[in-house]
C-alpha cells in the first residue's frame, strides 16, 4: 500500500466559489475537486509500505505528533503543479512556516526516510484528468488570502489508483500537543 503522511486541514473552510465558476466555463476541463472530509497538506511520502512495516512505524508517528505543539499556517494564493502551462493539480499556497519545516525534519529523521530537495507545503484542492494550461483560471486566485489555520493532527492516508483520479483512505491520525 501506498502511504502519505499529511497535515489534516479537514476542517478549513476556502471560499472558492470564482474557481468553480472559472473551472466550470473551461472548455473539456475533466477535473475532480478533492473531497473536503480528505483536504490533507502533504507532509512526507512513506512509499509503498506493507501492513507490518505500517505497525513498526507508528509508534514513531504517535512520538514525534506528541513532541510537536499544535501550530498556525497561513494560507495564500494559488498555483498548480507542475506549472500552470501543464497543469495536472491546483493547489492553495501554504506558509512554508519553521514549525511545518521542524516538523517534517522530524518525520524524516525519525522514520530514516530520504529527504526531498526542496520541502514547499501545498494544499491540493482539485486534479485534473490531463494536463492543462490553467494561467487564466488561476490568475483572479493569484494573491488571495485564504486565512490561517490551526494543524492539530497528522494523518496518514493510503492512496490506491481509482480509474482517472486516485482514491485516499484514511489509515491513521496523531494528535499534535495541543499546548
Amino acid at each position: 500500500m501506498k502511504l502519505f503522511l499529511s497535515l489534516d486541514v479537514s476542517e478549513l473552510k476556502l471560499d472558492l466559489k470564482k474557481l468553480k465558476v472559472n473551472l466550470s466555463k473551461g472548455k473539456n476541463f475533466d477535473f475532480q475537486w478533492l473531497p473536503e472530509e480528505q483536504r490533507q497538506i502533504p507532509l512526507v511520502s512513506l512509499g509503498e509500505v506493507d501492513e507490518e512495516s505500517f505497525q513498526r512505524i507508528e509508534p514513531s508517528l504517535h512520538s514525534v505528533a506528541k513532541q510537536t505543539r499544535a501550530f498556525k499556517l497561513k494560507f495564500e494564493g494559488m498555483s498548480a503543479y507542475p506549472d500552470t502551462k501543464e497543469a495536472r493539480l491546483l493547489w492553495v499556497g501554504v506558509q512554508n512556516s519553521k514549525e511545518v519545516r521542524a516538523l517534517y525534519e522530524k518525520m524524516v529523521a525519525a522514520l530514516e526516510l530520504h529527504p526531498e530537495k526542496e520541502f514547499k507545503p501545498y494544499l491540493p484542492v482539485v486534479r485534473l484528468r490531463n494536463h492543462r494550461e490553467v494561467s487564466d483560471i488561476l490568475s483572479p486566485h493569484k494573491n488571495t488570502d485564504f486565512g490561517k489555520f490551526t494543524i492539530t493532527r497528522l494523518v496518514v492516508y493510503e492512496m490506491t489508483l481509482g480509474g482517472a483520479f486516485p482514491l485516499y483512505k484514511k489509515r491513521g491520525e496523531y494528535p499534535l500537543n495541543p499546548e
